[in-house]
């Protein structure tokens, strides 16, 4: 059994295949998703929340940059606001600013055609999806051996 955070098996394979600028969706359980990208971890309504996949999904991952749906600034204030602060600490934990981008919905659904993987959460409120962009894991000048 994995010792890390992130236990479940296909999440973590999508995980460690990304690359440097390689991009995955975490959605709603509404999100209308290809068979072959789909990675379902919805249990029932609100189970797991989004910000509790991201929260574990930013733990294992160099995250570059997030993309956020813009309507979940209206439709999820309190998931918006908790997707803010799991952005904060990543970027304080890696060493870096995580860059935010929003943009509408309308425009946010192209990212499907481009992404690795597409996570549906069990978040019942609408719009809160958001893109991951992954970053680069090296260790510094100054600190390698």
């Amino acid at each position: 059994m994995r010792k890390g955070t992130l236990l479940n098996g296909p999440l973590t394979a999508l995980v460690g295949d990304l690359g440097h600028s390689d991009k995955i969706m975490i959605v709603d359980a509404g999100w209308p998703i290809p068979a072959d990208l789909r990675l379902d971890l919805c249990l029932t309504h609100g189970i797991p929340r989004l910000t509790q996949v991201f929260a574990t999904v930013a733990q294992e991952l160099s995250i570059e940059r997030v993309i956020i749906d813009a309507e979940m600034q209206k439709h999820g204030p309190e998931v918006h606001s908790e997707v803010l602060r799991i952005i904060a600490a990543a970027g304080q934990d890696q060493g870096e600013a995580i860059t935010i981008d929003y943009e509408p919905h309308d425009t946010f659904k192209h990212h499907a055609r481009s992404v690795k993987g597409i996570v549906r959460s069990g978040e019942c409120i609408p719009y809160c999806n958001l893109v991951i962009v992954a970053g680069l894991a090296f260790t510094p000048r100054d600190r390698r051996p």
